[in-house]
């Protein structure tokens, strides 16, 4: 009616959102030569805006071609009316209407008088970013009128805040706002995002500590109908906090050959294949440093299968996915190659376990044939080469994993929901069973270095190095962290091993006790009628074989970390690099591609370590929506943001039972810890190589993760009280903290805060 300036803020103040007082001055009453018009108030102060009948609009903006006058004396508001409605014929608004295909004499001028706040604080809140993150609303505020702001003529600080997560980072010298404030603004941009039904740009000011809207508009540059959704659920395990460019780039090499051999496996068409080319090739992203599942993607591979609807939310429970919602429609494929996925999908699922088994024994073979072959003296050349053959016979053969994955989630579902509906089972029964009904392959590191640690008294210094030499042989490449390809091993790095040993024999008698209980034998005791045997007996095969591959993929990384860090060696002796370590700055192609066509790299290294210093300052997010391709952030200077919160009890999903009580211990850096010692491990996720810090916890709790999480697995093997699932657990509890967790139930009590805590409250 007005323009969509006037019309939304009308909406606004119909909905009970704080806009200041304002009048509207209609077209026909604006051009007038003595414009005809009301104050909104007594004031002496007042802002005349422009509202055009084109301004604000869903496809074009005229975002400042209009002009707007704040601080207007009564005495003044009729003149300033003249004037905006002049600023239709500024050159500005015209170019802008015929770029836009827009009469000029179409343009309607309205304006809008409203009651002028003297703001102690102004700004913009996006409720989307308008560079194209959907879940990240961004407030841009500065001290004083908002003019100040928007011109630049005032210092301004920005925040970044994720709406999934609820945390925020923000740029700027000030933090001008604060968490309360920040909380506030929020839920008014929610309530006005929902008014309209669409992301929003919204003007405010702050005076006395009260909100006021100025005004708000559509977001004309965003549209969320196809969004790319990144996701860290599970992946976070094997990935956590920065990865470099050569560990992303890997990734994304093999889970596109791992989902691509799927489908292949699933249609057996190479025609419909090769249409979800683009799927495949994106089944992984990283932003900022950070590795992420490209989750939409997942739900198309997953369609693939028969029974997607029944299987999605399996897998979405297996791997600890939060945000279960996503596109329901179908993939497009014609009815005879569906019909065709039920019989090859059948058949491929009973065949799991044999062609499990013939991987394993294929893995053996390539693995022993790599080590026979390596020499520390080989060429750029001749190592690409070995990358290359490692690639075409192990790479092309992996999908197999995914679908014993799948096989695993299956079975140990149905056994699940049979002991809850059959033989009324609660979860904590359950978890207890599942926990024994396979031996895990994972555990053979743990119980190799307890016999090791405990022997080393016995053995001479001969022996005792040949035993560390076969150790490294069999399990040198498990350690924490052990899929980033930069992380250090017991392979890359002998003297880590020495390291783990001292630290196991610091608690002798804790030792001992590892012993004793890896060596007895777990009695099952099975009393279930044959359809829930046969569901234990596929549900251990798959937990089983799933501990397997995850053992022989971590030496698939150390052959590819070997390669690596022999052709940094290599790059560093020709001046491609100035460090060995700077290798893990390049992408797999660029480091291939340096044996045929050597390049100095050193400048686009420097680059990249000072990106990588920015990403290191930005927080994990467990969710990145993007409206169309992801970008990782570019900022001059962030700083970080620890939430504050005064909760005392949590929840969480239970995987090992038991009580424990202690001091917690928060781990970010798992490399950075050795004493562990009777501690209650907090953390967001953990990975395979935890195992070895398990052995010494009283418990441990964690952000990320399943009842088939590695988490949840060795927890229960070693008998170790879990909890995993605990939204904001590493912002709630905090090193020292005295904490008491049931995993029996899932609930963490804080008993009471450490002086850690009350230092970081001060």
């Amino acid at each position: 009616m007005y323009g969509n300036k006037i019309d939304n803020l009308i909406k606004l103040k119909e909905s009970g959102i704080n806009v200041p007082a304002f009048t509207v001055v209609p077209y026909d009453k604006a051009r007038l030569d003595e414009p005809e018009f009301e104050y909104p108030s007594d004031g002496e102060r007042f802002a005349v805006r422009s509202s055009s009948n084109v301004e604000d609009g869903d496809q074009m903006s005229f975002a400042g071609q209009f002009d707007t006058f704040l601080n207007v004396e009564r005495s003044d508001v009729a003149g300033k009316i003249r004037e905006a409605v002049a600023s239709t014929d500024n050159d500005s608004v015209i170019s802008y209407a015929k770029d836009h295909g827009i009469s000029a004499e179409s343009i309607k001028m309205n304006v809008l008088i409203q009651d002028m706040v003297d703001a102690d604080l102004s700004g913009v809140i996006f409720t989307s970013n308008p560079q194209g993150i959907l879940n990240e609303s961004v407030i841009t505020v500065g001290r004083g009128l908002g003019e100040g702001v928007v011109s630049g003529r005032t210092d301004t600080t920005s925040y970044y805040c994720n709406r999934t997560d609820d945390i925020y980072y923000y740029e700027g010298e000030d933090d001008l706002l604060g968490e309360e404030k920040i909380s506030e603004l929020l839920s008014v941009a929610d309530k006005i995002k929902d008014i309209f039904d669409a992301p929003t740009d919204i003007e405010f000011s702050i005076k006395d500590d009260e909100i006021f809207v100025l005004q708000s508009r559509k977001i004309t540059t965003l549209h969320s109908d196809d969004p790319l959704i990144l996701d860290n659920s599970n992946i976070v395990e094997s990935y956590p906090g920065i990865s470099l460019p050569l560990t992303t780039s890997f990734v994304d090499l093999v889970y596109s050959g791992v989902f691509r051999g799927v489908c292949a496996r699933v249609l057996k068409n190479d025609k419909e294949l090769s249409k979800h080319e683009d799927v495949f090739l994106n089944m992984t992203g990283h932003v900022n440093g950070r590795v992420y599942y490209k989750i939409s993607n997942w739900y198309t591979v997953l369609k693939f299968l028969p029974f997607s609807g029944k299987i999605i939310p399996v897998w979405q429970e297996m791997l600890g996915v939060r945000n279960k919602s996503y596109n329901g429609d179908d993939v497009d494929i014609g009815p005879f190659v569906r019909a065709m996925t039920y019989i090859n999908s059948f058949h491929e699922l009973i065949r799991v376990p044999k062609n499990m088994k013939d991987l394993n024994e294929r893995f053996i073979a390539i693995n022993e044939d790599f080590y026979f072959k390596y020499r520390s003296d080989m060429s750029p050349v001749e190592l690409v080469s070995m990358f290359n053959d490692i690639k075409v016979k192990l790479f092309d053969c992996w999908d197999v994993t995914l679908l014993n994955d799948l096989y695993a989630f299956i079975f140990t579902g149905l056994l699940k929901s049979r002991m809850k509906k059959r033989y009324g089972k609660d979860e904590k029964e359950i978890n207890a069973y599942i926990s024994g009904i396979s031996d895990i392959e994972s555990m053979k590191p743990v119980i190799a270095m307890t016999k090791l640690a405990l022997d080393k008294d016995t053995m001479s210094k001969d022996e005792y190095e040949a035993a560390k030499k076969e150790y490294i042989r069999l399990y040198g490449d498990r350690n924490l962290e052990e899929l980033k390809l930069e992380s250090r091993t017991f392979r890359s790095n002998p003297e880590l091993l020495d390291e783990r040993i001292d630290s196991c024999r610091r608690d002798m008698t804790r030792l001992r006790a590892n012993a004793d209980s890896f060596a007895k034998v777990k009695e099952r005791g099975d009393r279930y009628d044959l359809l829930t045997r046969s569901f234990v007996k596929r549900a251990s095969l798959g937990i089983y074989n799933r501990e397997i591959s995850r053992l022989n993929r971590s030496r698939i990384y150390g052959i590819v970390r070997l390669i690596t860090d022999t052709l940094a060696i290599r790059y560093v002796e020709q001046g491609l690099i100035a460090d060995a370590g700077d290798i893990y700055y390049l992408t797999v192609d660029e480091m291939l591609d340096l044996s045929k066509d050597p390049t100095d790299m050193k400048e686009r290294v420097a680059s990249r370590k000072s990106d990588y210093d920015l990403y290191r300052k930005l927080p994990a997010y467990s969710r990145l929506i993007f409206e169309k391709d992801e970008f990782s952030k570019s900022h001059a200077r962030v700083n970080s943001y620890v939430r504050e919160t005064k909760a005392s009890e949590l929840i969480g999903v239970p995987c090992s039972g038991g009580i424990a009580e202690g001091e917690a211990l928060v781990i970010k850096d798992p490399k950075d810890t050795l004493d562990v010692e009777g501690k209650i491990l907090i953390t967001k996720m953990t990975d395979p190589g935890w195992v070895f810090l398990l052995t010494s916890a009283k418990g441990v709790i964690s952000e990320k993760g399943s009842l088939l999480s590695h988490t949840a697995i060795i927890s229960r093997e070693l008998g170790v009280p879990s909890i995993v699932g605990v939204k904001d657990l590493t912002e709630i509890i905090h090193t020292g903290d005295q904490i008491r967790m049931n995993g029996d139930n899932g609930k963490i009590e804080i008993i009471r805060r450490g002086a850690a805590d009350e230092a970081h409250k001060v």
